[in-house]
């Protein structure tokens, strides 16, 4: 079931107007009863995955305690049962096909994938919350909980079920476990980021998407076509994946719950380390603290920064590589390694009077747009010569009737993309002068939902899945 269908409409009508006549306990079974129909909606099958991973960590967190002489056991069964569907699923029909093409490679027969394996939706995300819950227990952060329905509850979650936000156990379980309350500024929030969050998907990433699929999908391109479809991209892939993250939010918050923020206004940062605490900020955080931090502490590597930049190499390697089983998510991960790098060794032979100044700010920050759109084309490519082909036209070479297709959806685009960044001023001009509760911000969002309703009515585009799902 998708959020941007009237079918969803319906689902979560029906489930809010139940959930509040419950008790908390029945609320939880409910919820749970919900959530595997959200997920079973369109291929049912997805569910015996799921619920592999709920029932293996449920008993892998309750030996961790009882048996903690075997905390490591439990520990490897969980991250191997859950990397192992993961990897199955997602990277095994990847593998092959790699494998085969490096024996033909040798001059040794070659073989061929007749699997037709389908990637179920949401794996990414349900698998690296749920292992989140044993590594915390096996490192003492949080007691395993006794309650099978809670965790059950916590892993399968419908509003954040298929694309995240990827919450942490030791924030989201304590939520389900409490009594819940909606009161009126949950419904106001509730309320606006659903609205926002359809607005976004369905007025500027599915209008926006038609532009960047036709420029990059150019055989016969220039210059401004491909970077005018890179940038199409770029508003795409933010409206769009943060308008689930915002529905998901939405939905939440008029059930009682706060989900995690995972992404605020990525493309004002002037950094790639400011970009990375801003963009997805629920995986970035995810893979630092059980990623980069052991590698990085480790006894083998802390001693030298060599040991720095294996550990740092390794985290944006398996970024790269949680986004797809393909070469372009894993050099795009590999980019922003590099990125990282380049952006440290600079800061390190800056002086502080340069570094520091305000005004060179917004400079930065149009800098790391660049780069970002850089790394939009690696990631939106397949076959690494058309990245190639993309990154080394010549700027000069572009016919009249090129420029003038460019500087046509370049405007529409720009066109589209104006509430965006109109959001990030709001947030900006909030966050320096009204309180958060104040009725003149209350006003403005009422105004404002009302003008992106009608927008909705008026100007959704074609319905395209969010990108995400794919991952």
């Amino acid at each position: 079931m998708i959020f941007h269908s009237l079918d969803y409409l319906l689902f979560f009508i029906f489930v809010v107007a139940v959930y509040w006549t419950l008790n908390r306990k029945l609320q939880v079974i409910f919820l749970i009863g919900m959530s595997y129909f959200f997920y079973g909606y369109i291929h049912p099958w997805f569910l015996y995955l799921i619920l592999t991973s709920t029932v293996v960590d449920y008993f892998c967190g309750l030996s961790m305690e009882r048996h903690p002489d075997h905390k490591q056991t439990a520990l490897l069964v969980s991250v191997v049962t859950n990397l192992g569907l993961l990897g199955f699923f997602k990277y095994f029909g990847f593998f092959v096909d790699n494998v085969s093409e490096l024996l033909l490679m040798f001059g040794l027969p070659g073989f061929t994938n007749n699997l037709d394996i389908y990637l179920p939706v949401g794996i990414s995300f349900y698998t690296f919350q749920t292992m989140s819950y044993t590594i915390d227990i096996y490192r003492d952060q949080l007691k395993p909980r006794k309650n099978f329905l809670d965790f059950a509850l916590f892993v399968s979650f419908f509003p954040q079920l298929v694309a995240g936000p990827i919450e942490r156990a030791k924030n989201f379980l304590p939520q389900i476990e409490c009594e819940r309350t909606l009161t009126v500024k949950d419904v106001q929030s509730g309320l606006f980021l659903l609205i926002w969050g359809f607005f976004k998907k369905m007025v500027i990433a599915d209008n926006v998407a038609f532009i960047a699929n036709k420029l990059l999908f150019l055989e016969e391109t220039s210059f401004l076509l491909v970077w005018v479809g890179a940038f199409a991209f770029g508003v795409q892939i933010f409206a769009d994946f943060s308008a689930y993250s915002d529905i998901a939010r939405g939905s939440a918050r008029l059930l009682g719950f706060n989900l995690s923020i995972n992404f605020n206004h990525p493309y004002i940062a002037a950094s790639p380390a400011e970009y990375w605490k801003r963009w997805h900020i629920s995986l970035s955080s995810w893979i630092h603290d059980y990623v980069f931090l052991p590698l990085a502490l480790s006894r083998k590597l802390r001693t030298a920064t060599a040991g720095l930049i294996v550990s740092l190499f390794i985290t944006f390697f398996l970024n790269g590589l949680w986004h797809g089983a393909g070469w372009n998510f894993i050099l795009w991960g590999i980019y922003h390694f590099f990125l990282i790098l380049l952006y440290g060794w600079a800061r390190s032979h800056t002086p502080e009077s340069i570094r520091d100044n305000s005004w060179l700010r917004p400079w930065q920050v149009l800098l790391m747009l660049f780069w970002n759109h850089i790394s939009f084309l690696i990631f939106w490519e397949w076959e690494l010569a058309y990245t190639l082909r993309n990154l080394t036209l010549s700027p000069f070479a572009n016919s009249e009737i090129q420029i003038q297709t460019a500087k046509f959806l370049f405007g529409q685009t720009l066109l589209y993309s104006l509430p965006l960044w109109g959001h990030t001023l709001f947030a900006y001009i909030q966050e320096r002068f009204f309180a958060k509760e104040c009725w003149q911000v209350t006003l403005f969002q009422t105004v404002a939902s009302m003008i992106m309703f009608f927008g909705i009515l008026v100007l959704r585009g074609d319905s395209v899945d969010f990108i995400y799902f794919q991952f």
